[in-house]
């Protein structure tokens, strides 16, 4: 569903911003 979806997004962007991070 879309809680899913947006749950999916959020994870690839955290993983991107901890990525640049580092």
């Amino acid at each position: 569903g879309m809680a899913s979806t947006a749950g999916s997004v959020l994870g690839k962007l955290a993983k991107a911003v901890a990525i640049g991070a580092l």
